[in-house]
């Protein structure tokens, strides 16, 4: 049979169980609103088919062509895609489910308008300069993926697995990581504003000279990263962990650090101006230089510090564990102390 003749079959309302068309020609054919279960596509050529509104069940596809091809609102469930080529699709709405995609290339595709990948295997799966847009990762494989270049908005990754991913040159914006695997990763530099990384494990990251103005880090697991000269202006480090890590001359203004772990970390001369860290841990930790003005410091656990020459203008340092800490040239004359009828009324009912 012909890609010709299949596309005419498939127009007169047929579907297709159990058939083996391996190595057919469909270029620039109409497939679409096609039914196709346990059918053999390997090495066939879709480049500029319509295959709008198909659905392909338990399908193998493998060293498959689909540049240019009209996928949007396609369903592929369980079927076996490795190696294929996507490049400069533009898709909506297309669901990938439990599928096998290693290899596969969506360099300088469009993917966007809710494109679902669940339960599928992506691993050195390659998205380079491609434009993500609104949609989503559940419990994907996306270990080795390359993602260089890409413009990632409004996209949100459950549950997947990364390792040794590339992210140079990309752009990730109110997008969400939760629970990921991301340790050891390299963003330096990139345009990470309003990403949030959720119960995530970020362990020796470098976020150096980063941008990640309102990026949400809450019960993230951040040790011995870097944040050097970071832009990190209201970003929420909530009950994190980020022992071990480089803040210095980042721009930390009105950041929230309530109840992190800050222990044995550098904010020399980072700018921590109105930043929230109530409750913080942070012995042994390093603020020389630091802007502290306004900065919230109750009840933070502090001794055995370093704030030499910090600014620490109307800083509250209410129930501060200082002991053994260091204030050589910092004004702390200008900080509040505990306020006593604050810690009354903390200590009330209490025995």
């Amino acid at each position: 049979m012909t890609g010709d003749e299949l596309s005419k079959q498939v127009k007169a309302g047929e579907f297709f169980l159990g058939t083996d068309f391996s190595g057919l020609d469909c270029k620039g054919l109409d497939f679409s609103g096609g039914i196709f279960r346990d059918v053999c596509f390997d090495g066939c050529d879709f480049t500029g088919a319509n295959l709008r509104q198909a659905t392909f069940t338990d399908c193998a596809m493998k060293s498959a062509r689909f540049c240019d091809a009209e996928l949007n609102e396609a369903n592929f469930i369980s079927c076996r895609l490795e190696s294929n080529d996507f490049k400069g699709i533009t898709a909506g709405l297309v669901k990938f489910i439990t599928c096998e995609m290693a290899a596969v290339d969506f360099s300088g595709a469009t993917l966007e308008s809710l494109c679902v990948f669940s339960d599928t295997n992506l691993e050195n799966a390659v998205f380079a300069g491609a434009g993500i847009d609104t949609i989503a990762f559940n419990s994907c494989n996306l270990k080795m993926a390359d993602l260089s270049g890409a413009n990632i908005y409004k996209t949100v990754f459950y549950k997947c697995q990364f390792e040794n991913n590339r992210f140079n040159d990309a752009a990730i914006c109110l997008s969400l990581f939760h629970g990921a695997e991301l340790s050891g990763t390299d963003f330096r530099h990139m345009n990470l504003t309003q990403l949030q990384f959720h119960e995530s494990r970020l362990e020796r990251c470098d976020f150096s000279g980063a941008r990640i103005k309102q990026g949400g880090f809450m019960w993230a697991s951040l040790e011995s990263s870097l944040f050097e000269n970071a832009f990190l202006e209201l970003a929420n480090f909530f009950e994190a962990n980020l022992a071990h890590s480089n803040f210095r001359e980042a721009n930390l203004t009105s950041a929230g650090m309530q109840g992190a772990t800050l222990m044995d970390s550098d904010f020399s001369s980072a700018n921590l101006y109105h930043a929230q860290m109530e409750g913080i841990k942070a012995e042994r930790s390093v603020f020389k230089g630091a802007d502290l003005t306004y900065a919230d410091l109750s009840h933070a656990v502090i001794n055995n510090s370093d704030f030499s020459g910090a600014n620490l203008f109307w800083a509250n340092l209410h129930g501060a564990d200082d002991r053994d800490t260091i204030w050589r040239g910092a004004n702390k004359s200008l900080a509040r102390g505990t306020d006593p009828v604050r810690q009354k009324s903390e200590q009330w009912g209490k025995k």
